[in-house]
């Protein structure tokens, strides 16, 4: 194959000379690319360089935004000496085929037009080239990261620009797993492959040394010779080591002018070589130190993608729980001709565990039931679910009101945890109102007779869930056309103003008094008017429900 080279010029002014020696160069986005190009505008696979027929053939694969050599936008055309290439829109980068290759120069460009070469004769001008190239190399990948490259790519091209920084002959990005063991992320060389395995032979004790100190360790076999007596330097026969640490630094919620950030060590960026070409300078360092921090930056960006993907996807779980807890309210209750029945339910957050249910029976009696699961989301509403269900099918089943809480309560004291309880409240209903009540723990109903006496139904029955073993009695009373019942969740009475009052229980017999001659609708609309008015527009705090009877004349 002939020799040919590409020289690349940054916009720094940094050049670098690539051989072409390989049957197939490619050039593109993607950091396993033997050019590697950070512009937004190179597709990540964007060009090949082919040795064909004795000459060298660029070939576009079918990049968006097209190979260019010589200003001309071409799909395949052989490369002739000093071609100027330019790949998609990147214009920071001036690559030129050089059809021989020639000796390595920095090209340092000044304020004129033309560029002024130097060449590595003496020490002082290699030593200030190299650092220019490192720092130029740091330059490029600070930018890449205002790209569109995924964060893998991003943790790749760190630590490619590390062996490069440091000279090493391989390099690898070590992580933090739940166990609390480092294991490798990244694994590259110098030539920009991937290293294959789970377990790579590196000094240990320098990794070690650096995890348990979160401190850097630098080991130059001119510098720092004591370094090398480490067991494991020794064996690997080790003569370059740089281990830097990443650090997650920690905020606290009380954070002041005298606070001190503390930090935690997720893992290390690690390069090391057989041979070494000089000691790392103090620049080379803290560029590794950079690079490290970038790593970190890029490592805490995933994770809180994550747990933003983990948030979205549960809140679109939440957002269909409600749906389906939404469903099973019982939006098919005709109203009776014998009383007026209004109902709302506002949970405290997506799902609640409040529930309420309204059944006709098949002997003309209906059923009403309100429900609190202590605690709140998720859990409080499955359970409230199933007690909704368990209700339905039992009551559907004609059993006494009585037998139905009595089967409910053994079912929630066996099924659920010990630490989920239900207050109840249900009562039945016939076309002479005839009321049949049984409370288990609830707040007592308001019963306005229209007198304004203000009766509240209370049997001083344990709630569901407490005790397997527990009985329930039922009491009964008889409504007369106009008497209005309220039932409701602690919600109501609970709502808090700004200052912390609660509207509670005495604002609530008061209301009820005041407005008892509205019809069910009307004033059920008024009790949450009235909630919303006392709190003032703070956050509820817990679920709000409500069911307001209106007994009529017999029909």
């Amino acid at each position: 194959m002939a020799q040919a080279q590409l020289k690349v010029i940054n916009r720094f002014g940094v050049e670098r000379l690539l051989p072409l020696d390989k049957p197939i160069f490619t050039i593109g986005r993607k950091a396993e690319n033997d050019l590697q190009m950070l512009s937004d505008t190179v597709s990540r696979q964007h060009a090949e360089i082919r040795f064909e027929n004795e000459a060298f053939v660029i070939h576009d694969i079918g990049s968006k935004r097209g190979t260019f050599v010589n200003d001309q936008r071409v799909e395949k055309i052989s490369l002739n000496h000093n071609d100027r290439i330019r790949i998609g829109g990147d214009d920071e980068q001036f690559i030129v085929f050089l059809a021989e290759a020639v000796e390595e120069t920095s090209i340092i460009f000044d304020t004129g037009a033309h560029p002024i070469s130097l060449t590595y004769d003496r020490a002082p001008e290699a030593s200030a080239n190299e650092e220019l190239q490192k720092l130029s190399r740091y330059l490029e990948v600070n930018q890449a990261f205002k790209h569109s490259l995924n964060p893998d790519d991003v943790l790749c091209l760190i630590v490619d620009a590390a062996i490069e920084m440091a000279q090493a002959e391989r390099g690898f990005l070590m992580l933090l797993n739940p166990k609390g063991e480092l294991e490798f992320k990244v694994a590259r060389d110098k030539d920009r492959n991937w290293l294959v395995g789970n377990e790579f032979a590196m000094s240990r004790s320098v990794v070690e040394e650096v995890f348990k100190q979160n401190r850097a360790v630098i080991v130059n076999e001119s510098t720092q010779a004591a370094e090398l007596a480490r067991h494991s330097v020794r064996a690997l026969d080790l003569r370059t080591i740089a281990c830097i640490p990443l650090r997650r630094f920690r905020m606290s919620e009380k954070m002041d002018a005298t606070a001190v950030l503390q930090s935690d060590v997720i893992g290390v960026l690690y390069v090391d070589s057989h041979f070494i070409k000089q000691p790392l300078t103090n620049t080379a360092v803290r560029l590794l130190e950079s690079l490290a921090f970038e790593a970190t930056k890029t490592l805490e960006s995933i994770r809180l993608m994550h747990e933003e993907g983990e948030k979205k996807q549960l809140e679109e779980e939440l957002q269909l729980a409600a749906q389906v807890q939404a469903a099973l309210a019982p939006t098919n209750f005709k109203q009776p001709a014998h009383f007026e029945v209004a109902a709302a339910m506002l949970p405290s957050r997506e799902v609640g565990g409040d529930f309420y249910e309204l059944i006709t029976l098949k002997d003309g009696r209906c059923v009403f039931a309100l429900g609190d699961v202590s605690g709140k989301g998720i859990a409080a509403a499955l359970l409230a679910s199933a007690a909704q269900g368990a209700l339905q099918a039992q009551f559907i089943a004609n059993l006494p009101l009585t037998d139905v809480i009595t089967n409910l309560n053994k079912t929630i004291a066996q099924r659920s945890d010990a630490n989920r309880f239900i207050t109840l409240f249900c009562a039945t209903i016939d076309v002479e109102g005839h009321l049949t009540y049984l409370n288990a723990g609830h707040n007592p109903p308001l019963l306005l007779r229209t007198d304004g006496t203000l009766e509240k139904l209370s049997t001083k029955s344990v709630v569901l869930g407490a005790f397997d073993f527990a009985k329930y009695e039922a009491k009964q009373t008889r409504l007369q056309a106009g008497d209005a019942l309220v039932i409701y969740s602690d919600g109501v009475t609970e709502a808090a103003d700004a200052q912390g009052e609660m509207l509670g229980e005495d604002k609530l017999d008061a209301l009820v008094k005041a407005h008892g001659a509205l019809s069910a609708e009307n004033l059920k609309a008024k009790l949450l008017d009235e909630i919303v008015r006392f709190t003032q527009g703070e956050p509820q705090s817990d679920d709000i429900t409500l069911i307001v009877v209106k007994f009529l004349a017999q029909p």
